[in-house]
């Protein structure tokens, strides 16, 4: 049976990318052998197990390691030293051990008994060799094998996988991986706004791109906040995923990690340079045009019971907006050109990408706007006041989710994105590496204020303006792993992020004692918010082989620094809204262990303490007056602890389960601390902790169902219990210098908020056939605002309303090789039910939720692709997405607006 390479590197295995090949010919071309045999590296191996000599191999020349587990599996190799090829180096390992080695390609080697081997082995006519392994490469990133050999809740998308469903915007990315979701999908660009497990926003999750952070929270009036990270899919190479906490991230619900292409995503094996040129069109969309209309405009007029000419309520439909383009009619499209060079001491890749499109069309199918009449209504229902003789003659209201049209367009969803991409890599000395990365993003996207789209009556109205957002990122890291130490595998990474946020004027200009002209401005001059944001970490790893098993520890210390302030002018264009103005910084220590016992028992255990402080320097309250202390200057501190524990066992090959057990502190973040619109400082405010439990269970088989097939499956369960879980309330308050009482909002802690659910991931595979399913069940989400008031609702003024997520989802994804593997066919069928929880309490004044719940139906979408590969140099696909054309609503919206309907997109690559 194949086995992974595996023994006293244990944190070798964390950073291992896990590729199962079963039943994948592979040729063993002489010419790449040549070439890896006139390669020469830099060994220093003393006599040790065969496993751990072969991890040090691989992390010195980059080989894939094929090792077929048997009897001899548990030898001590020979010690390796001096300048060698790997194929030198593995033969001197390997002598008299009874191991045998085959190369199989450039950088691929099998390694095992010598007796054994051909049984192992498969020969084929044409000379090639059909295998049955697992392939163990040190590499970036894990791959999507990973998951099921990690004993957490951890999930991986591969940039195949983000090209295949890429989706209109880029939420899309995460459809189809269980617990994770992105919210408000459709108002926020090329933006994601992370959900997992029903907990998002204010760092809750930690989202980085290549190390660096890019977050903003935008206002979006009472109906909430959307919090953002920005990001252009088509740099993407990968997407790493923790649910939960860990020691090494100040993300309590989760971490986020997106990396950028390399060089090596680039430049094919061989070569020293490559470029990749792609474009791509699509469907399903149109021109804005300022003013246009969406839905019916519904008008409910109050009349006299003595004037039956009166009060009849209506609904007069747009005259724009259903002029939807033929299904095969381009009108959007993409193109984007990366080039690469890449040596042995150094690489280089740059690339730029653009993206445009205009309003994309709603599907034909579902709930959409369905005014109907429904007869008189009462004025009011309280006899105080309420004149008698007034009534509603006949109310229209809309019984669809939404107010739009079957097929119609969806105001203000225009998208357009330019970005830029570098990095450069220096390798020197004794495993020494540097990288320095800048990343370059504009984006204009329809964004509409939620507070003005938030009931399915309101009727979305097409802006004259877009939002914008312009990112600048730079990322500076360096790797030393020196070959003949254990001890030292060195992390530092340093990134400094500009970014500016655009929108129209909220405040309206009528209201504004300010005008753009009085200060030499334009007319649409936007206002913002100008962040910048700037860190670093450090970290090392070190193994130890000690008489009790293998021990590794990582540890290090980690800086964030916020800053946000209001654009050039914005304060005074928008008087009456304060705009947030302050910053906040974090410091963090940790350390974390894993503890191989024996073979079949791995102890996991971290802890984390972190400290932050944040200023606030707008020195007014929520109405605008200044307080008699000045709150420039404000400040709001704190630290704590974060303990976590686990263990894992392998009772059986393929085998795990684990349990884990965090109790991991959030730090309020730089919008919950700093006073603005709609939020008063809260002094009192208290940091979030996250008591997460973790069950769970993987199993890897190979030749599950028929001979040379690879089946997986990952199933746990999570109890999240966030004590002192921050919240938004309306409240009372009084002023400290006058006396007199004002109602505005806060941030302030409930007593805690409950979390509870099931997951499934399954994989499998054979020949050219694979198939990925993906489910989730929430059991309960509770938000309690004291211990003994606890109830399946979200509350009516905090953010958490439009957070909840679907009671269930599931996801089915297969594909299926042909043609001798040039063509590649597939598809995802993706069912999502109804919120997990309600929406009850009202505020004590009797009035309607503070926050408009934004609601869906379950619904299911099918989209399907299709690969072909012309030459080695160049590839056509072709996808539709929502083929049946759904009309839907995307979970965790905070604007009434459907997702894109049917939508067919086509592109071709050239790779050289």
């Amino acid at each position: 049976m194949a086995g992974k390479v595996r023994g006293r590197r244990p944190l070798g295995l964390l950073s291992s990318t896990i590729v199962i090949a079963a039943g994948i010919s592979f040729p063993a071309p002489q010419a790449a052998v040549a070439q890896t045999a006139s390669q020469t590296y830099q060994f220093d191996i003393s006599a040790k197990p065969i496993r751990q000599a072969l991890h040090d191999i691989v992390r010195a020349s980059n080989l894939d390691v094929v090792f077929l587990e048997t009897p001899s599996a548990s030898a001590v190799g020979n010690p390796v030293h001096g300048t060698l090829t790997p194929q030198q180096a593995i033969a001197g390992l390997l002598n008299g051990t009874g191991l045998s080695y085959h190369f199989t390609g450039p950088n691929a080697v099998t390694i095992a008994d010598s007796n054994a081997s051909a049984q192992a082995e498969h020969s084929s006519a044409d000379g090639s060799t059909r295998l049955d392994p697992i392939i163990v490469k040190i590499g970036n990133g894990a791959s999507v094998y990973a998951p099921y050999q990690t004993g957490a809740p951890t999930a991986h998308i591969p940039a195949q996988t983000i090209e295949r469903y890429r989706g209109a915007n880029a939420s899309d990315m995460f459809r189809g991986t269980p617990g994770v979701m992105s919210g408000d999908a459709r108002n926020s660009g090329s933006a994601v706004d992370v959900n997992v497990r029903g907990m998002q926003g204010m760092g809750r999750v930690n989202v980085t791109i290549d190390g660096a952070m890019n977050s903003t929270t935008v206002y979006q009036g009472y109906q909430g906040i959307s919090n953002r990270s920005f990001v252009d899919p088509d740099f993407v190479a990968g997407i790493d995923i923790t649910k939960g906490s860990d020691a090494q991230s100040r993300g309590i619900a989760g971490t986020v990690s997106m990396r950028t292409l390399d060089a090596s995503d680039i430049v094919k094996d061989g070569k020293s340079f490559g470029f990749r040129l792609k474009g791509d069109f699509g469907t399903n969309t149109s021109k804005p045009n300022a003013g246009d209309k969406a839905g019916y405009s519904i008008a409910n007029p109050i009349g006299s019971t003595n004037d039956p000419t009166s009060g009849f309520g209506s609904a007069v439909p747009s005259q724009t907006g259903m002029d939807r383009p033929s299904l095969l009619t381009p009108t959007q499209g993409s193109r984007s050109f990366i080039a690469a060079f890449q040596k042995e001491e150094f690489d280089l890749l740059l690339g730029y990408a653009q993206r445009k499109r205009g309003n994309y069309h709603a599907g034909k199918h579902g709930s959409h706007a369905d005014p109907v009449s429904t007869g008189p209504r009462p004025f009011c229902y309280s006899s105080g006041n309420c004149p008698s003789y007034l009534t509603y003659r006949d109310v229209v209201e809309n019984r669809g989710l939404v107010n739009y049209r079957a097929g119609e367009e969806v105001l203000n969803t225009e998208l357009e994105t330019r970005s830029f991409l570098g990095k450069g890599t220096l390798r020197f000395g004794d495993g020494h590496s540097l990288q320095l990365g800048y990343m370059w993003t504009d984006t204009e996207a329809g964004d509409v204020l939620a507070s003005r789209l938030a009931t399915n009556e309101t009727q979305a109205v097409q802006q004259a303006q877009t939002v914008g957002a312009q990112l600048k990122t730079f990322t500076l890291k360096h790797r030393w792993e020196p070959a003949d130490s254990d001890l030292i595998k060195l992390s530092t990474n340093l990134w400094h992020t500009d970014l500016r946020f655009r929108n129209p004027r909220r405040a309206g200009t009528q209201w504004s004692q300010y005008q753009p002209g009085m200060f030499g401005l334009p007319a649409d001059y936007r206002v913002g918010t100008n962040n910048v944001m700037w860190g670093g970490d450090i970290s090392n790893t070190s193994a130890f082989d000690l008489p009790a098993g293998a021990l590794s520890l990582t540890y290090g210390l980690s800086y964030l620094h916020e800053d946000t302030r209001p654009s050039p002018f914005s304060q005074l264009l928008e008087d009456w809204l304060v705009i947030r103005d302050g910053n906040r910084q974090e410091a963090a220590a940790f350390v974390k262990g894993q503890w191989e016992t024996t073979d079949w028992l791995t102890v996991n255990a971290g802890l984390r303490y972190q400290h932050f402080s944040s200023k606030d320097r707008t020195g007014a309250d929520t109405v605008g007056n200044f307080s008699p202390d000045d709150p420039r200057g404000q400040r709001l501190s704190g630290s704590g602890w974060s303990p976590s524990i686990g263990v894992t066992f392998e009772p059986l090959d393929g085998t795990q389960v684990y349990v884990n057990y965090s109790d991991a502190q959030r730090m309020p973040s730089l919008f919950e601390t700093l006073t603005g619109y709609s939020t008063a400082f809260n002094p009192a405010l208290k940091p979030e902790r996250s008591r997460n439990w973790e069950v769970g269970t993987n199993f890897t088989h190979d030749s599950a169902f028929a001979l040379g097939d690879k089946a997986m499956l990952k199933l746990g369960y999570f109890n999240w219990d966030v004590k002192n879980y921050l919240s938004r309330e309306y409240t009372t308050l009084v002023h400290p210098e006058y006396g007199y009482s004002y109602e505005t909002m806060r941030v302030y802690n409930i007593d805690r908020a409950k979390f509870e659910g099931i997951e499934l991931s399954a994989r499998y595979e054979r020949g050219g056939f694979t198939a990925d399913l993906a489910a989730n069940y929430y059991l309960d989400v509770e938000f309690c605002k004291t211990a003994a008031t606890c109830d399946s609702r979200s509350l009516y003024a905090d953010y958490a309303t439009n957070q909840i997520p679907p009671k269930y989802t599931v996801s089915l994804t297969a594909s299926q090789k042909l043609l001798e593997d040039s063509l590649t066919l597939g598809g995802r069928v993706s069912r999502t039910g109804s919120r997990a929880i309600g929406h009850g309490e009202v505020t004590a004044q009797g009035a309607s939720a503070f926050i408009s719940q934004v609601e869906w139906k379950p619904y299911t979408l099918v989209d399907i692709f299709a690969e072909y590969e012309v030459n080695d140099y160049l590839t056509g696909s072709f996808r539709v997405e929502n083929l049946t054309d759904q009309f839907y609503i995307d979970p965790l919206n905070i604007v009434t607006q459907p997702g894109p309907g049917r939508t067919v997109y086509a592109s071709l690559t050239a790779e050289f």
